[in-house]
């Protein structure tokens, strides 16, 4: 049974963008993973609120983000529940605010890389090397890999360009090598923060509250659950994979059974 997890998010990553961006692994991973094209994130549907949603399972009116400025508080979130259950973790990203994702020590290992230094392709392709590599050297229970270019490329070009599509294309070039050079007791976990339409997001209109979810796992998904799955029941399902009980203070659900 598998009892480890991989996240992938990638940024800003629309669910047209997994059919349109051409890559075969990404029309593959429709079939054989459990794929939701229509789950949901919070509001408001900027990229810090997202993520502490996404580690806290509460929504941006509980966790207190409501922009992408970092305001202090208490909040226990995953990277603190896998550490209270004596859980390993790895952290690999390259927005630097999402640094205040987790509380002092309660993250075993992270990485960053700067796109203000290296071309964006070369930042992810990086970032996946050392989360392949410290996957197999270290076994993690849980890691967390972090794709930014189908943002940042939505905010310069625009959602639904041919360059964002272009962007997608190579997130799961990525997310294919490193599924395929991982053990296999990891469950892995792809999805979306947010979409966006022109050159932004963080409205409450569909095409930036709507998500892709994919959740490929030899644990039982309860279909019901995974049809209307929100991003703050992320947590609470990967606890339930990993094998600990999900903090009470968190509001979402695992899409187990």
């Amino acid at each position: 049974m598998q009892n480890k997890v991989l996240m992938i998010l990638c940024d800003g990553m629309r669910p047209d963008a997994v059919t349109k961006c051409g890559h075969p692994f990404a029309k593959e991973l429709m079939s054989t993973a459990k794929y939701n094209p229509c789950a949901q994130t919070v509001f408001p549907s900027w990229t810090l609120p997202c993520h502490f949603s996404l580690f806290t399972s509460r929504t941006p009116d509980e966790h207190g983000i409501l922009g992408n400025t970092y305001v202090p508080g208490e909040r226990k979130g995953l990277f603190e529940q896998l550490r209270d259950n004596g859980k390993s973790t790895s952290f690999f990203y390259s927005w630097g605010e999402l640094k205040d994702l987790h509380k002092p020590y309660s993250l075993c290992y992270g990485k960053f890389v700067s796109e203000e230094y290296f071309p964006r392709r070369t930042v992810t392709e990086m970032l996946e090397e050392d989360c392949e590599k410290f996957i197999n050297e270290q076994k993690p229970d849980f890691a967390f890999l972090y794709l930014e270019t189908t943002d940042t490329i939505g905010h310069e070009i625009g959602w639904g360009t041919e360059e964002y599509y272009s962007a997608a294309n190579h997130s799961f070039g990525l997310i294919e090598k490193i599924m395929a050079n991982i053990p296999k007791d990891y469950s892995v976990i792809v999805l979306a923060d947010h979409g966006g339409h022109d050159n932004t997001h963080g409205t409450a209109d569909p095409i930036d509250m709507t998500i892709p979810l994919f959740i490929k796992t030899d644990h039982e998904i309860d279909e019901e659950k995974f049809a209307s799955a929100n991003i703050i029941d992320v947590a609470p399902t990967i606890c339930d994979i990993i094998g600990i009980l999900h903090s009470k203070e968190w509001r979402g659900k695992s899409l187990l059974k």
